[in-house]
């Protein structure tokens, strides 16, 4: 992936280079290509460094989720707490309310208990009223039944009873008299019975109330014992209460935290797929172009074969067709924009308009736009001896044309396939061996291209 990266970058690289201004022309191929190894290397440091940090940044989300799995478990255990503190709470006040309301109950109870009491021991004080009047009857009915009896044993002879009835009046007053102290008799009984009867109850009441006294104390212990444990309950609730908040607060920044990594992962990721794809694009373009420069030397080589018209016998000389140059990229194996070729040809980097020169007298057989040659012209110099002009800016000369040594044929330019404004020179022989030329001549691909040095002055 890097190394497909690497290549796309370098294609990026060298197109840019492809469009600078004209001063150009003063970097040669080498040069160029020695600056984009080392910014390729610089590139490839990054994508190291990046993919170290993706791994980093990648562990530390697996980190953040184990993290956040840890503290959604102590969470759901806190809240499990907190729940059975909440139903705990609850509960202690639904005992405290209904010890309330049995207080309230017992308390109107003794109130009402007391106010019974009350009142009975209001008529025990009457009847004892009642019975300390009637025993006064009850002594002054005896003394004077005690006087009689005394008078009439005194004044006669006749026992206590007879002396009673002779002395009185008549009959009736003696009855009158028995009748009111056996009246008063049964009064007393009467009060004494009644008296028994209210102290009995009082006893009762008296009992009952202390009871109930017994129970409300009760009921105040069991209070205050419930008071205590609820407020216990709910302190130990608010306690659970701020932990899960706090804990909710911790699992929210985590989750937070997850969420912005993972999106500067996903983020990463979306960039380097889109490198990814950039490069298979730009390595499928190249594939492409590599493709485009077979068919194109084909159709070179097929056009000059048909076009080429001229016999007779080739020139032994060429002269340089821009002057005052240099050659950037010479006749050799080289690696441009990825691919590796044999380049059968000289690259002589000019400004966009300068002259481009005739290399011998000829006819022009191909003068238009060449594909990924740019603008392009052929020239036939008989002998099999045929001169290419790639990549002009401008084309000034016909097909037909007779040319002679020194014409101008058009100007430098940057069209095509080209890294700037330059000038690819070619020469191609029908029969390379019957040029005597020291110098590696022939292009190892066989397709008759000739190192233009074996014939430039």
């Amino acid at each position: 992936m890097i190394k497909k990266f690497l290549v796309t970058t370098l294609m990026f690289i060298v197109f840019l280079q492809g469009v600078l201004t004209d001063q150009s022309f003063a970097i040669t191929a080498e040069e160029r290509l020695e600056e984009v190894e080392k910014q390729l290397i610089a590139i490839a440091n990054q994508i190291k460094q990046y993919e170290g940090e993706k791994t980093d940044l990648e562990k530390a989300i697996l980190e953040n989720d184990s993290s956040l799995k840890k503290v959604n478990q102590e969470l759901s255990e806190v809240q499990i707490r907190l729940a059975a503190a909440e139903k705990a709470l609850e509960k202690a006040l639904e005992g405290y309310d209904e010890s309330l309301n049995n207080l309230a109950e017992i308390q109107e109870n003794i109130i009402n208990e007391q106010i019974v009491l009350g009142t009975t021991k209001n008529q025990i004080a009457k009847v004892k009223d009642d019975l300390v009047e009637t025993q006064k009857n009850l002594n002054s009915a005896n003394d004077e039944l005690q006087n009689k009896a005394i008078d009439m044993y005194i004044n006669g002879v006749m026992s206590p009873a007879t002396a009673l009835f002779v002395n009185l009046k008549d009959l009736s007053d003696f009855l009158a008299v028995l009748g009111y102290a056996s009246a008063i008799v049964n009064t007393v009984y009467e009060i004494i019975e009644a008296l028994n009867s209210y102290e009995r109850l009082s006893k009762t009441q008296t009992d009952f109330l202390s009871e109930r006294e017994k129970e409300r104390e009760t009921i105040i212990e069991n209070l205050q014992v419930d008071e205590e444990k609820k407020n216990q309950i709910s302190i130990e609730a608010e306690e659970f209460a701020d932990e899960v908040e706090e804990k909710k607060n911790k699992v929210e920044t985590e989750k937070r935290i997850v969420e912005s990594k993972k999106a500067a992962v996903l983020s990463e990721r979306k960039k380097a797929q889109n490198l990814l794809t950039e490069a298979n694009n730009q390595l499928a373009k190249l594939d492409a172009e590599h493709a485009n420069l077979e068919k194109l030397e084909d159709a070179i080589q097929a056009d000059i074969d048909r076009l080429s018209t001229l016999g007779g016998v080739a020139p032994n000389k060429l002269t340089w067709p821009i002057t005052g140059s240099y050659v950037s990229s010479g006749y050799k194996w080289r690696r441009f924009r990825g691919v590796t070729s044999f380049h059968g040809a000289i690259d002589i980097p000019g400004r966009t308009g300068t002259p481009i020169k005739a290399a011998a007298g000829g006819v022009v057989i191909l003068a238009r736009y060449y594909g990924l040659a740019g603008r392009t012209v052929f020239i036939d110099h008989g002998g099999g001896m045929t001169t290419l002009y790639f990549h002009m800016n401008e084309i000034r000369t016909s097909v037909g044309q007779t040319v002679v040594t020194g014409d101008v044929i058009g100007t430098v330019g940057n069209t095509g396939r080209s890294s700037g404004p330059h000038l690819h020179f070619e020469v191609r022989l029908k029969n390379p061996s019957s040029v005597n030329c020291s110098l590696p001549y022939l292009d190892p691909t066989s397709r008759g291209r000739m190192n233009p040095y074996c014939f430039l002055d």
